[in-house]
C-alpha cells in the first residue's frame, strides 16, 4: 500500500475506538484489493482492439442480414442502395483488419470485380463482394441483376461468418496492428481516394474517413496521441469535403495523410514496438508513399541470391550497353531501350534486327521496372530474369545466345574483374545465369524518384505549378487514371502491397483515325493463354516519363498526350464505338474539358526526371 495510505489508516485508526477500529483496516484492505485486482483485470491494447472489431463485425453482420438482405430480396432499389453504403461503409471500419489478417476472405469481400484466373491450376475465380454489389446495383438495368445480387448478399454472409470464426482462434500483437493502420494508410491513399472499390457510387471520400476512424480505434487503444489527433482531423477534413471531383488529393496527401504516418511511425518507435515483418514491397518501416527509398527493390525478386548490390548494377549496366550479347556484334540492349528517351526508342513499332522489318508491339519504358511483378505488355516473364533471357534469345531481337556471350565474356579482363566484385568469386567467370541477374539488378536500379512531383511530395512546395496541381487531382479524381495507375510508382502494381501487377483490355484501336474505328489485332494475354478475359489485355505501364516515352499503346497507335487522354475520355474503345465485350476499363465518358486535361498532361510532365 503507497505511503499516503497508510498515513490515512494510521490518523483514522487513531481518532475511532472500539469496534471502528477493526472495521476501518478492514475497510482500507478490501478496497486496497478491489483496485489492485481491476489493475490486473486492464486488458492490452491489442486485446482492446481485437474486441473492437468483433463488435463492428457484429454490427456489419447485422447490416447485412437485417437491412441488405430483406431489402435485395424484395427488390427495392432505393432501399437496397441505402443498405448497400450503410453495409460498406461500416466494412471500412474494419478494413484495416479484415485485409491485414484475413487477405484471401477481404477479397471475396471487396475484392476488384474481375475474374481471378489462376494459370498454374487452370482455375478461374469469379469476383464476389461489395464491387460486384455496386456494378449491379448502378448498371443500367438493376432489375435484371436482382438474382445475381441476392446471391451475392448471401455469399457477403458466409464470408462474414467465416471472419467471425477465424478471428476467434487469432492472437494479434501490436507490431501487427501498427502495421495493419500502416497498410491502411497507404490503401486509403492510393487506392481510397481514387474511386477504386466504389467507381460507380463515388463514395470514395467518405468512405475513406470511415476508414480512417478504424486507425484511429487502433491509435486511442494505445493512449492518446499526436497521431490519433491527427487521424480525427484527416477524417474530419474528408467528411467536410467529400465531393469526388471537387477533393484536394494532393493537399490531403501532403498535410494529413503523411503527417499521420509519420506520427504513427514516431508513436510505434515511443512505445518501444518493433516493426511487423510486412507483406508489402515498402520497407517495414516506412511511413508515407512518397518518401525517399519507400520501397524495399528486394521484395521484388524471387529469392535472396537475386538481391540488388552496387556492384551487379554496375556489371549490369556495362552489359546493357555492350553488342557483345548479340551473335552479330552489332546490337545491345541499349538500342532500344534508349537513356534520353526514358529507355525507350521513339518507333511505333520496335525495330527488328535485320531488314526493315518491325516487331510485333512498341517498347516499352525500363524506367521503374523494377517495382512491377510481370513483364512485356503480354505479362510473359515473371521476373527480370526471364525478360532478359527471352530478348537476348529473340531472333528478331538480339539474336544471341547466353551461352555464347558467356564464352566471349570470358576473354575478356574488363569484365572478370566486374563479375568478380559483383559475385565475390575469384575466377571472375560469366555465365548465363549471372548475366540475367546483372541485367535485371541494372533495371531494377532505374527507379530514382527525383521528379519535381517527388520533390514537392518530400516538402518542396515550389516544385509544381497551380496547373500541375489541379492535374494531380484530376488524374487522382475525375479523370480515374489513377485507379488503374496506382501511386506512387503510377503503374499497374497496386498499394499497399504490391504484390501483383495487373493487365487491363481498354479496346486500343488499329489506328488513330476516330471515322474509321477498328480494334487492334493483337490479341495481348490471350495469344499466350486461352481464356476470353484475356483478349487484347495488355500491362498497364507506368506514366513516369511518359513525356519523353511517345508513341502510346502496345501498338504505338497515338503520337501525342492529346491523343491519349482523348481515347480515355471517350471511355476507351467501347466508348468509342468499337466492340470489345470484355473492355475491363469503363466504356463511361469521362466529360474532361479541355483545360482541365491540359492541366492532367501538365502533370505528367512533372513526372518526368531530373
Amino acid at each position: 500500500m503507497p505511503q499516503g495510505d497508510l498515513f490515512i489508516q494510521e490518523f483514522l485508526i487513531s481518532n475511532m475506538s472500539g469496534k471502528y477500529r477493526i472495521i476501518i483496516p478492514l475497510l482500507l484492505i478490501v478496497i486496497a484489493v478491489f483496485f489492485a485486482f481491476c489493475k490486473r483485470d486492464e486488458k492490452p491494447p491489442a486485446q482492446l482492439v481485437k474486441q473492437s472489431f468483433d463488435k463492428e463485425l457484429v454490427q456489419l453482420q447485422a447490416i447485412v442480414d437485417q437491412k441488405l438482405f430483406p431489402a435485395v430480396q424484395k427488390f427495392d432499389l432505393a432501399k437496397s442502395k441505402t443498405a448497400f453504403l450503410d453495409a460498406r461503409n461500416q466494412y471500412k471500419r474494419v478494413e484495416y483488419y479484415i485485409e491485414y489478417f484475413f487477405p484471401s476472405t477481404a477479397v471475396m469481400i471487396n475484392g476488384a470485380p474481375v475474374d481471378e484466373i489462376e494459370l498454374g491450376e487452370n482455375l478461374v475465380e469469379n469476383p464476389t463482394g461489395f464491387q460486384v454489389m455496386e456494378g449491379l446495383i448502378y448498371g443500367d438495368e438493376p432489375a435484371k441483376n436482382a438474382d445475381e445480387l441476392l446471391n451475392e448478399v448471401k455469399k457477403m454472409q458466409l464470408n462474414l461468418k467465416r471472419v467471425a470464426r477465424f478471428n476467434a482462434q487469432y492472437t494479434i500483437t501490436d507490431a501487427q496492428l501498427f502495421d495493419a493502420i500502416r497498410l491502411e494508410i497507404f490503401r486509403i491513399t492510393g487506392l481510397g481516394i481514387t474511386g477504386f472499390d466504389t467507381p460507380d457510387a463515388l463514395q470514395s471520400v467518405p468512405e475513406a474517413a470511415t476508414a480512417l476512424s478504424g486507425v484511429s480505434t487502433v491509435l486511442a487503444a494505445y493512449g492518446d496521441s499526436e497521431a490519433l489527433t491527427t487521424s480525427r482531423r484527416a477524417a474530419d477534413y474528408l467528411n467536410k469535403n467529400h465531393d469526388f471531383n471537387r477533393f484536394d488529393r494532393l493537399l490531403f496527401i501532403t498535410d494529413y495523410i503523411d503527417s499521420l504516418g509519420l506520427q504513427i511511425g514516431e508513436l510505434r518507435k515511443k512505445l518501444g514496438i518493433t516493426t511487423a515483418a510486412s507483406g508489402s514491397a515498402l520497407n517495414d518501416d516506412a511511413v508515407s508513399l512518397f518518401q525517399n527509398k519507400a520501397f524495399n527493390v528486394n521484395r521484388f525478386v524471387g529469392n535472396s541470391s537475386e538481391f540488388i548490390s552496387k556492384e551487379k548494377v554496375t556489371l549490369g549496366e556495362a552489359l546493357f550497353n555492350d553488342v557483345i550479347l548479340s551473335n552479330s556484334g552489332n546490337r545491345s540492349c541499349a538500342s532500344c531501350h534508349n537513356t534520353s528517351k526514358a529507355f525507350t526508342d521513339g518507333l511505333t513499332k520496335a525495330a527488328a534486327i535485320s531488314g526493315n522489318k518491325s516487331l510485333q508491339r512498341n517498347t516499352p519504358t525500363l524506367a521503374y521496372a523494377g517495382l512491377q511483378r510481370a513483364f512485356f505488355y503480354d505479362l510473359k516473364a515473371g521476373s527480370l530474369e526471364d525478360q532478359a533471357l527471352d530478348v537476348v534469345h529473340h531472333k528478331q531481337e538480339m539474336d544471341g545466345s547466353l551461352d555464347q556471350a558467356s564464352q566471349r565474356i570470358n576473354l575478356t579482363k574488363r569484365y572478370k574483374a566486374l563479375f568478380d566484385k559483383a559475385y565475390n568469386d575469384s575466377t571472375g567467370k560469366a555465365n548465363p545465369w549471372r548475366i540475367q541477374h546483372a541485367l535485371a539488378s541494372y533495371i531494377r536500379s532505374l527507379a530514382p524518384f527525383n521528379s519535381r512531383f517527388d520533390r514537392y511530395m518530400r516538402g518542396d512546395k515550389t516544385q509544381l505549378t497551380n496547373e500541375e496541381k489541379r492535374g494531380f487531382n484530376l488524374f487522382m479524381g475525375k479523370a480515374k487514371c489513377g485507379s488503374c495507375h496506382f501511386a506512387p510508382v503510377f503503374n499497374g502494381t497496386a498499394p499497399p502491397l504490391f504484390n501483383k501487377s495487373e493487365a487491363e483490355v481498354l479496346g486500343v484501336p488499329s489506328s488513330a483515325d476516330t471515322s474509321a474505328l477498328n480494334i487492334d489485332a493483337d490479341l495481348g494475354r490471350y495469344s499466350l493463354y486461352n481464356y476470353p478475359q484475356y483478349k487484347h489485355a495488355f500491362k498497364t505501364s507506368t506514366v513516369r516519363n511518359i513525356t519523353k516515352t511517345a508513341p502510346y499503346m502496345h501498338n504505338g497507335v497515338y503520337k501525342t498526350l492529346d491523343e491519349v487522354l482523348d481515347f480515355y475520355n471517350r471511355g476507351g474503345g467501347a466508348g468509342m464505338g468499337i466492340a470489345v465485350d470484355n473492355q475491363t476499363l469503363s466504356s463511361d465518358k469521362l466529360n474532361l474539358t479541355k483545360p482541365e486535361i491540359k492541366a492532367v498532361i501538365a502533370f505528367l510532365g512533372a513526372l518526368e526526371d531530373q
